[in-house]
């Protein structure tokens, strides 16, 4: 036999193998891996790994960590100074990439606001303030020539609702600069150093955009008091830290300008509001009765109103409301005249929308008989009293029907607008509270539950007067906290005063009441009759031609 016939003989027996007489164990294995059951979760895996892999590179892209990104990210935050990127403090030295600071991280595109100083009504004086900035910035070549120097920084703070904001957007209106809106909650997270990389950006891109503005809302959450208990390792002081320096440190902020706002000015940290960070402070206060009627004004000029109603007298029967209570009557006033079909809005539907914001809405639960004249006879003592004493308002309209959600406070309670007050007017407020539960008595000879929530307000007023204005000669109980309520507890220092002033203000009411009995069932009749009454219809029924009574007023004061 030839070398090449045994090799052809070889080759075909290991062919003639292959292909007739496979391996029994790779015959099974062809057979497993063909079957529907082994093939259909095998593509479910590759399908859930590839949607998977696709999302990874969607977050790597949103992240900024595209194939080597991460490079640059660890550069850029090895040249910022040292606040502290890590998230733990054994992280500082380790290249800080570690960055939980950018999932959230608030958006830093400055907003160019339309809204100007004509857009706001009713508060001048921090007008007046603010627009000596936008001097400055317009011509600031006259103000160098005398060496002064644009504010570093401006507080805005006052009761909520007064406008803080809006002011800051009409002074970036103004100036037409870039304006940076920020809430001060915004900067603290859990990680450490997190909020002073986020102040420090913010700054960063302000001052990329020079002059500019930054104003930063409730500036209470990261400018709170630091506390005594050392350490400086939390986040919070971090982030205050970083705060400070970017205001007045060896950098400074040039040319970006800071507003801040708050409702608790007392709770800033001293050195956050010293002269050369926040150089201004600027007071907003709810408005007078001339700033509430440009408010009204300026709200209702965008709306259909009656020219029958009379926004002077809208003005005078809202005091103590902020802006943004006044906006709210306007707003109230159109909803109202929407629900029922009127073409224009009407005077009834702006005094339905100031018992609306004063009182609540109506409760449509009925009254019987038996309740709708003890509602009327209570409701004509406060009425009529309001009319008999001297410094006291009566309300735009008087009501038996029941509101629900009166926000803590009495129509009867006159409102405080920050005036100075004399013992004779709180007394006359005294007996004004106490007149429905004096007519009660007159009446009925007994008092009812619904006199409660003037009896409360009265109670309060009566310990203020006592306890912290000295109206009664203790002396050595003023000074308390002016936001912390006084209740009345046995054997309290100034309770047997207030007792005696109550107790004299509600017999005063039962005198003035006695001597005008007829007024106040007249008032009364109509009361149940109509349910409503307007002050120029009460001013009818009582006749009040007589002087105002002062003997009652006297007698208490003199005691």
């Amino acid at each position: 036999m030839s070398v090449v016939g045994d090799e052809g003989l070889v080759f075909a027996l290991l062919a003639d193998n292959q292909v007739g007489s496979s391996d029994p164990g790779m015959n099974d294995l062809n057979e497993i891996i063909t079957r529907p059951e082994f093939i259909l979760p095998v593509l479910a895996i590759v399908a859930v790994t590839v949607v998977a892999l696709r999302m990874t590179a969607v977050n790597r892209k949103h992240d900024g960590l595209t194939p080597g990104s991460h490079l640059q990210r660890v550069e850029r935050y090895d040249d910022d100074d040292d606040g502290g990127m890590a998230a733990h403090p054994g992280d500082a030295g380790r290249g800080r990439t570690a960055s939980p600071s950018k999932p959230g991280r608030p958006e830093l595109a400055a907003d160019h606001p339309t809204v100007t100083f004509a857009d706001v009504a009713g508060l001048d004086d921090a007008i007046a303030e603010l627009r000596e900035v936008t001097e400055y910035l317009s011509d600031p070549d006259r103000f160098r020539a005398l060496g002064a120097e644009l504010p570093r920084g401006i507080l805005l703070h006052g009761l909520p609702g007064c406008g803080k904001t809006l002011l800051a957007r009409a002074l970036a209106g103004e100036t037409g600069r870039p304006f940076y809106f920020v809430s001060a909650s915004s900067f603290v997270e859990k990680f450490v150093g997190v909020g002073a990389a986020r102040v420090r950006e913010l700054f960063l891109e302000a001052k990329k955009n020079a002059p500019s503005i930054v104003f930063i809302d409730e500036l209470d959450a990261v400018g709170r008091k630091r506390d005594s208990d050392g350490g400086g390792n939390r986040e919070f002081d971090h982030t205050l830290n970083q705060l400070l320096v970017e205001l007045d440190g060896f950098v400074g902020s040039s040319g970006v300008l800071l507003l801040a706002a708050t409702n608790r000015p007392e709770l800033i940290d001293p050195a956050l509001l010293r002269p050369g960070r926040f150089d201004r402070r600027i007071q907003i206060d709810r408005p007078d009765v001339k700033g509430r009627e440009k408010i009204l004004r300026l709200h209702a000029g965008k709306r259909p109103f009656s020219g029958r109603v009379d926004w002077a007298d809208v003005a005078s029967s809202s005091a103590g409301l902020s802006p943004a209570e006044l906006a709210n009557i306007v707003n109230e006033a159109s909803l109202l005249a929407a629900r029922r079909h009127h073409p224009r809005i009407s005077p009834e539907d702006v005094d339905e929308a100031v018992a609306r914001i004063h009182s609540g809405t109506r409760n449509s639960r009925l009254m019987d008989e038996g309740e709708k004249e003890l509602a009327s006879v209570h409701e004509a003592g406060h009425a009529l009293l309001s009319l008999l004493v001297v410094g006291m308002r009566t309300p735009p309209r008087v009501s038996i029907v029941s509101r629900t959600g009166s926000f803590d406070k009495s129509v009867w309670s006159p409102a405080d607008e920050g005036g100075v007050v004399t013992k004779r007017e709180l007394i006359a407020q005294l007996i004004v509270l106490l007149g429905g539960r004096a007519a009660e008595l007159n009446a009925f000879g007994e008092p009812s539950t619904r006199a409660e929530d003037d009896l409360e307000h009265a109670a309060l007023l009566a310990r203020r007067m006592v306890e912290r204005l000295a109206m009664t000669g203790r002396y050595e109980l003023a000074g308390g906290k002016k936001d912390d309520p006084t209740h009345y507890f046995e054997g309290s220092a100034g309770g047997a005063e207030v007792r005696l002033l109550l107790s004299r203000a509600e017999q005063a009411a039962q005198q003035i009441l006695t001597d005008n009995r007829l007024a106040m069932f007249r008032i009364a009749d109509a009361l149940a009759e109509r349910e409503t009454l307007t002050a120029a219809e009460l001013a009818d029924l009582a006749g009040t031609s007589a002087p105002p009574v002062l003997a009652e007023v006297r007698q208490i004061n003199a005691g």
